[in-house]
C-alpha cells in the first residue's frame, strides 16, 4: 500500500528499521540524554529556544491539546477560538469539555481568516487564542502573522495545533510570539502514531507550573517538566518513537536542515497542484499548506474514487468526512513519496475519475 495520507505517512526505510540495532531500558541516563537531544533540536526546529521547554506524551494530537487547555487555563480565563474545520471544533469541544469560557469565529470549509473576522473581538478581554495553523480537514492554512499582530495587540496568549503544518510550512514561535505549540510524530516528523509533542514560552510555562486547578492525574504538566530536565517522562515515554525521532533527526540534517526539507515538501506540492490542474481537476482557491492538496469533484463521488484507489491499486489518500465525504478527497504531500508516486497516482486516480464519470 502506498500513502498520501497526512499519518501515518509512508515511512522512510531506515525509520522503519531503527530498531535493528536494539535499544536502551528508558530508564538510564543514556536513553534521558538521547531523548534530550532530540527535543533540544525539535525546539531548534520550532524557534523555540526556551530551555527545558518541550515536553512529549504517549498521546495523540489530541491528548496534548487537551493536556494545554487543561493546564494552561485559568476559570477566570476568556477564550477565542478559530473554528473553521473539523480541528478548529475540536478545540471549541475541548473547551466546552472542561466548562471554559470561549467564543469561536467560525468558518466555512473554504473560507479564509481575514482581519474583518478578528476586529469583532478587539479589545473585548480575551486572554488566550486558540488556532489550527493548518486545518487539516480542508489544507486551509491561516495567516499566522495576521493572528500574531491581533493576540499582541491584545496581550492574549497564542496556541497553536501545527501538528499537520509542522515541516512542512514555515513556523517560528518566537518571531510570532507564539506560547504553545501542539505537534504529533505520524505526520511531518514521518514517524509511526503514538507520540505527541508541546512546546511551551516560558510565560506559558510559567503558567503550568503555577496552576494548581489540572483536573488531569497523567496529563499533568508540572510533573512532564519536572522529569524532562533528564530527558525523562513521569510515565513510560513513547521509546521506540523517540529512536524513530533521531534517525529523522539525522535525515533533515543531512539534506541541510529545516529549510531544505520543507523546501522539498513543497516542490512536490507544486508539483502535484500543476499536474493536477493540467488534467482538469478543480483544487480550492484558499491558502494551502504544503501538507496536502484537497481536490473537488462536482461530477463523481469523491469517496468512491478514494475506495477505488485502495481496492484496485493499493493507493490510499485522504478522504473527507460529513457533507464533503463525496466532494473532496485530499492527497498528502509529506512522507517517502516521490514525483514519480505522483505521476503514478495520477495516471490511476485519472482513469478511475473518467471510469465513474461515464
Amino acid at each position: 500500500m502506498k500513502h498520501f495520507i497526512v499519518g501515518p505517512v509512508e515511512l522512510f526505510d531506515s525509520t522503519k528499521t531503527v530498531l535493528k540495532d536494539g535499544y536502551k531500558y528508558f530508564r538510564t541516563d543514556e536513553f534521558g540524554s538521547m531523548a534530550k537531544d532530540c527535543l533540544n533540536r525539535v525546539s531548534n526546529l520550532l524557534g523555540n529556544s526556551t530551555p527545558n521547554s518541550l515536553i512529549y506524551l504517549a498521546a495523540s494530537g489530541t491528548g496534548a491539546m487537551e493536556a494545554v487547555i487543561d493546564n494552561c487555563l485559568k476559570k477566570e480565563d476568556k477564550a477565542l477560538v478559530v473554528n473553521g474545520g473539523s480541528f478548529g471544533k475540536r478545540f471549541c469541544e475541548l473547551l466546552k469539555w472542561h466548562n471554559f469560557n470561549y467564543d469561536e469565529i467560525k468558518l466555512n470549509w473554504n473560507e479564509v481568516l481575514k482581519a474583518s473576522d478578528l476586529k469583532p473581538y478587539e479589545n473585548k478581554g480575551y486572554t488566550i487564542f486558540f488556532v489550527n495553523h493548518d486545518e487539516t480537514s480542508s489544507g486551509k492554512l491561516y495567516d499566522m502573522q495576521l493572528i500574531s499582530d491581533f493576540c499582541k495587540r491584545n496581550n492574549m496568549l497564542l496556541v497553536v495545533d501545527a501538528i499537520s503544518s509542522f515541516l512542512s510550512d514555515e513556523y517560528n514561535m518566537e518571531k510570532y510570539g507564539i506560547d504553545a505549540t501542539i505537534i504529533s510524530s505520524q505526520k511531518g516528523l514521518c514517524l509511526s502514531p503514538g507520540m505527541s509533542l508541546i512546546s511551551f514560552s516560558q510565560r506559558i510555562k510559567n503558567i503550568v507550573l503555577a496552576n494548581q486547578n489540572s483536573s488531569s492525574y497523567y496529563f499533568n504538566l508540572k510533573e512532564y517538566f519536572t522529569n524532562i530536565e533528564r530527558g525523562q517522562t513521569p510515565f513510560t515515554p513513547t521509546v521506540f518513537i523517540m529512536y524513530e525521532l533521531k534517525d529523522m533527526l539525522d535525515k533533515i540534517d543531512s539534506i541541510g536542515g529545516k529549510e531544505e526539507w520543507i523546501k522539498n515538501i513543497k516542490n512536490k506540492a507544486l508539483y502535484f497542484r500543476e499536474k493536477t490542474t493540467e488534467l482538469g481537476f478543480n483544487i480550492p482557491k484558499y491558502p494551502l499548506s504544503n501538507t496536502l492538496t484537497p481536490i473537488i469533484f462536482e461530477d463523481v463521488k469523491a469517496s468512491e474514487i478514494v475506495k477505488e484507489l485502495r481496492d484496485k491499486f493499493e493507493i490510499c489518500v485522504n478522504p473527507c468526512g460529513g457533507n464533503l465525504a463525496d466532494k473532496m478527497l485530499r492527497v498528502a504531500h509529506i512522507g517517502n513519496t516521490t514525483k514519480e508516486d505522483i505521476d503514478d497516482l495520477l495516471v490511476k486516480m485519472t482513469k478511475i475519475y473518467n471510469n465513474l464519470r461515464h
